[in-house]
């Protein structure tokens, strides 16, 4: 998504995550729960493999809002 927070930070589609937080990101769910947790609106560091190189980013997660 365009003009999702992620986008926002730099990351790519085809980017996988590696931490958040510093922490390694295991599983989507793992990673949804910490944001839904601790860190909506607030600067959330992370790291992601982009081909053979990793790239440090920060995004500010959002509350997702329902389209009607």
């Amino acid at each position: 998504m365009p003009a999702s927070p992620a986008a926002r930070a730099g990351l790519r589609d085809g980017d996988l995550l590696i931490t958040a937080h510093g922490a390694p990101v295991t599983s989507a769910q793992a990673l949804q729960r910490l944001m839904l947790e601790d860190a909506i609106g607030r600067p959330l560091p992370l790291t992601a493999l982009r081909g053979d190189a990793l790239v440090d980013v920060i995004a500010t997660p959002t509350e997702l809002v329902a389209d009607d």
